[in-house]
């Protein structure tokens, strides 16, 4: 017994349309799967960029998967193949320029914190959620408390 090739042709159409209307829904499903092809072996790094992707309005989660992704010396094509915007890719070399490892977060804040336009923007909203992420629920202090009140909380840009 056979398939009705037009029956066949409406399932795969479907199939279709479901896999379209998740990938708008999740808006960062390429940067996603990029994100975990890149750091994949590093499972705590991966829960990290979730995290934080899911801590940043939508329009910011590109970035939010990828902000590590100078550590894998991700190339420039490799972004644009995610789909990354100009501005989003401006954003992760923003992020990736001022190293925590090279000097004090207030420090890397600060150099954020002068970043012109939407690149700018994009990096220090990402850049808050990363912290806030990384303190695990604890209040921050010093230098951190500082570094925060420089950046914009991303609760706020929803």
């Amino acid at each position: 017994m056979s398939i009705d090739p037009r029956f066949e042709r409406s399932i795969l159409a479907e199939f279709a349309l479901r896999e379209r209307r998740a990938r708008r829904r999740e808006g960062s499903h390429s940067p996603r799967a990029l994100a975990k092809r890149l750091h994949g072996g590093r499972g705590e790094l991966v829960s990290h960029l979730r995290r934080v992707a899911h801590a940043v309005p939508r329009r910011f989660r590109a970035v939010a998967w990828l902000h590590h992704a100078h550590e894998a010396d991700v190339t420039a094509r490799a972004l644009v193949a995610a789909g990354l915007t100009k501005d989003e890719r401006t954003a992760l070399t923003l992020l990736a320029a001022p190293r925590p490892d090279q000097g004090s977060v207030l420090r890397c804040v600060r150099a954020l914190s002068k970043a012109p336009g939407a690149p700018g923007y994009l990096a220090r909203v990402v850049a808050r959620a990363a912290i806030e992420d990384r303190l695990g629920g604890a209040p921050p202090t010093g230098e951190t408390l500082t570094a925060l009140r420089l950046l914009p909380d991303p609760e706020l840009t929803r």
